[in-house]
């Protein structure tokens, strides 16, 4: 009996001792300080995450250079050398499509490829071919004349041609190695057409940045003093096959250059007086002259009171326009200017005729017309008779 309380007591004891352990431990974790969950409290001490920018080759798999770049900043550029190529840039897409934009912020490993084009010496020469009232253009007559006046100027050891000459307003060229307009460089070259927002130049096919201004002239806005200065990266020449009258005899008139630049600088007032030229209009028209340029007398405009005068019987719907020619001295050449629909204003000729989708002029009936037109004003009137 004794034995057994004994053995009670014992039990007893440990079940007190335990129960004040676990008592006092609780009471030691309740006076613990709280750790604050708040996420801004941390933001300091979390480092960013680290994207690997890696820089490749025209091929797309040579690795050129690698670079590591905290999330939400920007890589940074540099220039890659390589023997016998010129570096165009680096771009997003191993197409070479699309230009990288290093201002972009980094989110993700990124790859950017560099643009090379094989260093190849340019050996053609390059001359101004076109017409107006300019004395180099007036002598050019679109390139049928190159001479030392029209030739550009080489730099040594350089892809790079320039000419200064003075244009007057409504001048047209290009640039183009011979008489033939083989490699010829338009309006599409241009790197800007205005300064200073002043326009200067102009494309005669429209927007200069468009894809058909390459081969479309470039139109002078502005008389004066300018240099011209072509920058041609041959290597990177294309030549368009699949043209009809594509021949390899004839391959330069399919010639073409993503990257050539026409540049330019506005020098003042031009150095030399304008020629003296004389400006002949004629009629050139789906029947009467079956769309060929014909140069003669019964199709050119007489002088009547001091204007451009012509009357001539038309057939109805007869599609037609005026051309015109410049004279200087003794030396006839095609002249840049058209008149077309759009120099009519006057209402009462609108009775007599209407416009087509390329501007040309339309004879809304059959009989004798008289067209008048004023080359100050650029304004065409119409008279029309039954016959």
């Amino acid at each position: 009996m004794r034995r057994s309380r004994a053995i009670i007591m014992v039990l007893l004891s440990i079940f007190v001792s335990v129960f004040l352990l676990t008592a006092c431990g609780r009471s030691n974790s309740a006076a613990e300080p709280t750790v604050s969950k708040d996420p801004d409290s941390s933001k300091e001490n979390i480092e960013k995450t680290l994207y690997k920018v890696t820089f490749y080759d025209m091929d797309g798999s040579t690795e050129l250079s690698k670079e590591e770049v905290k999330e939400g900043e920007a890589v940074s550029e540099y220039t890659p050398q390589k023997d016998n190529y010129i570096f165009m840039g680096w771009y997003a897409t191993p197409s070479l499509t699309h230009k990288y934009d290093f201002s972009t912020p980094v989110t993700a490993d990124t790859k950017i490829f560099a643009g090379f084009l094989e260093d190849k010496k340019d050996t053609r020469s390059f001359a101004v071919v076109g017409s107006g009232k300019s004395p180099v253009l007036v002598t050019s007559n679109w390139g049928t004349v190159i001479g030392d006046k029209q030739i550009l100027t080489k730099e040594a050891d350089k892809n790079v041609y320039s000419i200064s000459l003075d244009l007057c307003e409504g001048d047209e060229f290009q640039l183009a190695t011979n008489t033939s307009w083989y490699d010829q460089r338009g309006a599409g070259y241009l790197t800007t057409t205005s300064q200073d927002k002043i326009e200067y130049l102009a494309s005669s096919g429209g927007n200069y940045q468009s894809a058909e201004a390459k081969k479309a002239n470039i139109k002078c806005l502005k008389a004066g003093n300018y240099t011209l200065k072509l920058t041609t990266y041959p290597g990177a020449d294309v030549y368009d096959t699949e043209n009809s009258n594509y021949t390899e005899a004839t391959k330069e008139n399919f010639n073409s250059n993503p990257y050539d630049t026409i540049e330019w600088v506005y020098n003042g007032e031009p150095k030399e007086a304008a020629a003296d030229v004389t400006t002949s209009y004629y009629i050139k028209s789906s029947i009467t002259t079956r769309w060929n340029d014909v140069y003669k007398d019964k199709y050119r405009f007489k002088e009547v009171d001091g204007l451009p005068v012509l009357t001539i019987k038309l057939a109805k719907k007869e599609e037609f326009l005026f051309t015109s020619t410049v004279k200087t001295g003794d030396t006839e050449s095609v002249g840049n200017e058209y008149v077309k629909f759009s120099n009519i204003k006057d209402k009462k000729s609108l009775e007599f005729v209407e416009g087509s989708a390329s501007d040309n002029i339309i004879a809304k009936a059959a009989g004798v017309y008289t067209f008048t037109y004023n080359p100050e004003t650029k304004e065409l009137t119409a008279a029309f008779k039954a016959k």
